[in-house]
């Protein structure tokens, strides 16, 4: 077990590790086992953070903006305008509808007209500026009141909030509050009429967007690209915003963002107006694209309006990101482009895809046994239990999910994920592991069976696994079959 270091001319260094079993990685929060150490620039600025935090301190508006250049950039025309410590704290209907009255209060089509702008007149008139955005939003007193979200069948839903009320799992759901958003059925994509009339209806019952992902985070199943053009098309006749989740797949599905894959992103017209992002991003928060169905219609035609509107928001509260924080999330951004993560990640899923048909065998004919798409991997829970690898699991879901890292260069080829994960070198690394947490009083992180930590002594020494300490859990992992 060797690592390479190969020396790059822009500064980066990439680290090869092999390839380890924890495919649950803190729920798909870690994209990278190399945190600073690949990105020059982001650990001089974390050293100088330990040693003189004062003095970063000051570079913060400049460390802000560059991490805003470089989001949209990477993410082609997407501006991340919002943060928080996880994506339940936004998709929140009050704080999208506040987000969105924001951005049209602060358009060209405001700031811009002597009759409107606050910044041309000496006697700012608020309430004309307020009637000026909902007139041009299509909105009433009810989107303003009590805002609604409207939801695509299907999607993950949130750990609390209103999102909650959609959830799987009846821990979520019994915590769930505020105003249900609108479902949107399978049944309401049976044609652009039906779909339309909901939307509108939904529009008129204070629908201030609807929130869809692309590749359910709980099973891995994948929304059809024809569904996702017409709900698109829908979207943009009934003048509503769109916004995509992809908290679990922006960077791991193959693209920069799963909606910018080819078979969704089509032709580049009439695309979301908004993404959530968070997971291994560093931060979660909503990233607007200016060009999107409705955002278009306030017409941003400068990026120095852009980033105005931007500041707007940014200023309501004290610090919009903490300076730790920041700091991560920009060397998330710089390895993930200098490494080519969005592109690896589709090599990733097409060489474990290949891995586990083969090693499935018989076991995977006559049913679906792997879903997803790049490196976010739902396998069939029963064959998943077949590999000894630590997975991520909702408890009453019958799929894994195979979240692997990014960086490995073992992970795209499906004969090093044999050799390391059930072959000849599957033993001595774990082994490895076993005796580095024994040093480190330290232990595996995830419980085998159903995903969540792990807190028992009793811990395999030999697959380096472990589990929760419940009965059923319990039962289960002392039958596993050891490598």
């Amino acid at each position: 077990m060797t690592v390479t270091v190969k020396s790059m001319s822009n500064g980066h260094r990439s680290a090869e590790p092999p390839l380890d079993h924890d495919f649950h990685n803190a729920w798909g929060t870690i994209y990278s086992n190399s945190g600073f150490r690949n990105d020059d620039r982001t650990r001089q600025i974390w050293e100088e953070y330990t040693v003189n935090p004062v003095r970063v301190e000051q570079q913060y508006h400049v460390l802000l903006n560059e991490y805003t250049d470089k989001f949209q950039s990477f993410f082609q025309g997407y501006w991340p305008i919002t943060f928080h410590a996880h994506v339940s704290d936004v998709l929140i209907p009050t704080t999208i509808a506040s987000l969105i009255l924001n951005t049209a209060s602060t358009c060209p089509l405001v700031v811009e007209d002597p009759a409107l702008s606050p910044l041309l007149k000496d006697d700012p008139e608020p309430e004309k500026v307020h009637q000026f955005v909902r007139d041009l939003l299509g909105w009433t007193d009810v989107h303003i009141t009590s805002p609604k979200l409207a939801i695509v069948d299907g999607i993950y839903g949130c750990a609390y909030g209103p999102l909650a009320h959609s959830s799987d799992e009846w821990e979520y759901k019994i915590i769930g509050s505020g105003p249900e958003a609108i479902h949107i059925g399978r049944s309401d994509f049976s044609s652009e009429d039906a779909l339309l009339k909901k939307l509108i209806a939904a529009k008129k019952d204070g629908c201030v967007a609807v929130v869809s992902d692309l590749v359910n985070a709980s099973d891995g199943s994948v929304f059809p690209p024809e569904s996702f053009r017409l709900l698109r098309s829908c979207c943009d006749q009934a003048r509503i915003c769109l916004l995509v989740d992809e908290a679990m797949t922006a960077i791991r599905c193959g693209a920069p963002l799963v909606s910018q894959r080819p078979e969704y992103f089509e032709d580049g017209t009439l695309q979301p107006d908004m993404v959530a992002f968070g997971k291994g991003m560093g931060i979660s928060g909503v990233a607007i694209n200016f060009n999107g169905l409705m955002m278009r219609h306030l017409a941003f035609h400068k990026q120095e309006l852009i980033r105005q509107s931007i500041r707007f928001w940014r200023s309501m509260v004290t610090r919009p990101i903490a300076t730790p924080v920041l700091i991560e999330a920009l060397g998330i951004l710089n390895l993930a482009q200098a490494e080519g993560w969005p592109e690896r990640s589709e090599q990733i899923g097409k060489a474990f895809r290949e891995f586990i048909l083969r090693l499935a065998g018989n076991d995977g004919h006559g049913k679906e046994i792997i879903r997803g798409l790049g490196a976010f991997i739902a396998v069939d829970r029963e064959i998943s239990k077949k590999f000894n690898v630590m997975a991520a699991f909702r408890r009453r879901s019958s799929w894994a999910r195979w979240i692997p890292k990014l960086n490995s260069a073992a992970a795209v080829d499906h004969q090093a994920i044999e050799r390391y994960l059930v072959g000849i070198e599957a033993k001595p690394l774990r082994r490895a592991l076993t005796e580095e947490a024994l040093k480190q009083g330290t232990k595996p992180l995830w419980c085998w069976v159903c995903g969540i930590d792990a807190i028992v002594e009793d811990w395999c020494r030999t697959c380096f696994l472990g589990y929760c300490g419940t009965e059923a859990c319990a039962q289960f992992f002392h039958a596993h079959n050891c490598l």
